[in-house]
């Protein structure tokens, strides 16, 4: 018999005599074990007429037998041939987890996703439910963290805190990347990310908390999930990742991007205020203040190719921030070169802000930017100091707004195209 781990099944359970013919008067009561130490098994039961079907759930790839001994009579016993368990889901309560977000669920989500990658890879599976975590988590080669229902989620006056409307981990680590996709193929999918302990609306200035995800490995996507009111969301450190269809509420910087050789690609990210929509706050609150005097929809520094296709930021600082690595020690200009379309960025002090481009610089299609009412600076800034000059090229789109510097002034240094822009 061959089933997939984490794929519940039915077992039957019939009582035979010493002929091997069904005993229709048995009526003692069966304890189920399994070589499998985190299967989830039938409460004690009876048997009707002599036999019984029984749901059963496997966790752990590879040969799993399970055994049902009568509980007053333990020589009356009998187990299951071989049971083949391939890997393909893991789901966390079968580890413990409790989902209740009360219970520390740090170690039975650690446990499942060791249990991945034992098998080689596999998905760790989140319920509908709140995951209280105090630590973090290393996600090796081909282990996806994923919710068993797609994203991204909605959030508008729900408090993730109280209520579960999504697979929601609660996140309360203040030292380290909640998140880190260590293994080629790593990914997360489909998961709310809701920080506890943050301040809200009305706080002048969030907390700091470290990267919610981190991404050191290629091969790695981060699709589908909503944060809520993240200080730094994802800092991706290598090429060859992907993030699409995240809705992503961080106060200071949504998405960053360094140490990245060959490509990576942005598709469908909003950068919005969901802290307000969490605590049922009018915008603008006091949090926004702070937002949109430091916060950034994306910082690009190093990196061979950048692709963002429908990015939208919403009050902010900057939205796009196009500068140079910090990392001197890495060879090369240490800066980047893209293409992006349909890119809105909506009540900002500075659209685009660019300080250094690698060759052919930033070919922009598409684009809308709107000054923040009284903040507004610059839709595009070319700014001096970089590695190298920055060249920015804008075709198609508007401008709203009042800009204090104009909404294309002269470039500091490089050059700055902007065509076909109401």
């Amino acid at each position: 018999m061959s089933v997939d781990s984490g794929i519940g099944f039915s077992l039957t359970v019939t009582a035979l005599d010493a002929s091997n013919k069904t005993i229709t008067t048995y009526a003692g009561t069966i304890h189920f074990t399994s070589t499998d130490p985190h299967a989830q098994l039938p409460p004690d039961s009876t048997l009707a007429s002599g036999t019984g079907t029984f749901a059963v759930t496997l966790a752990i790839p590879g040969s799993q037998t399970i055994t049902g001994t009568d509980t007053a009579t333990a020589s009356i016993t009998g187990s299951s041939k071989s049971i083949a368990v391939g890997a393909e889901a893991f789901p966390v309560e079968l580890f413990g987890a409790k989902g209740d977000a009360k219970t520390d669920d740090t170690a039975a989500i650690q446990s499942a996703i060791n249990a991945a990658a034992g098998a080689g890879g596999g998905s760790v599976i989140l319920k509908v439910a709140r995951y209280l975590t105090t630590g973090t988590f290393q996600l090796p080669t081909g282990v996806v963290l994923c919710g068993s229902v797609e994203g991204p989620f909605d959030v508008a006056g729900v408090n993730p805190s109280t209520t579960a409307t999504a697979p929601t981990l609660l996140v309360t680590n203040t030292s380290n990347p909640f998140i880190s996709l260590n293994g080629i193929g790593s990914g997360v999918a489909d998961l709310l990310f809701h920080y506890p302990n943050q301040v809200g609306p009305n706080a002048a200035a969030p907390n700091v908390y470290p990267y919610t995800i981190l991404v050191t490995n290629p091969g790695t996507k981060v699709v589908r999930s909503t944060v809520t009111n993240a200080y730094n969301f994802l800092d991706i450190e290598i090429g060859r990742a992907i993030a699409h269809d995240l809705f992503i509420g961080a106060f200071n910087i949504g998405v960053n991007i360094d140490n990245s050789y060959d490509f990576v690609s942005l598709h469908n990210l909003h950068n919005g205020v969901f802290w307000d929509e969490v605590g049922n706050a009018s915008y603008p609150s006091a949090i926004d203040s702070w937002v949109l005097n430091h916060g950034i929809g994306l910082v690009v520094n190093q990196m061979d190719a950048l692709v963002v296709h429908d990015f939208y930021a919403y009050s902010r600082y900057a939205g796009i921030v196009l500068t140079y690595s910090p990392n001197t020690a890495e060879p090369g200009l240490r800066t980047v070169w893209c293409t992006g379309s349909n890119i809105d960025l909506e009540n900002v002090q500075f659209g685009v802000i660019a300080t250094a481009t690698n060759y052919p610089g930033y070919e922009f299609t598409n684009v809308v930017i709107g000054a923040a009412p009284g903040l507004g600076q610059a839709a595009v800034q070319l700014r001096s100091g970089g590695t190298n000059p920055p060249d920015v090229i804008i075709n198609g789109g508007a401008v709203q707004g009042t800009w204090s510097l104009g909404a294309f002034p002269a470039p500091e240094a490089g050059t700055l195209t902007v065509v076909n822009v109401i």
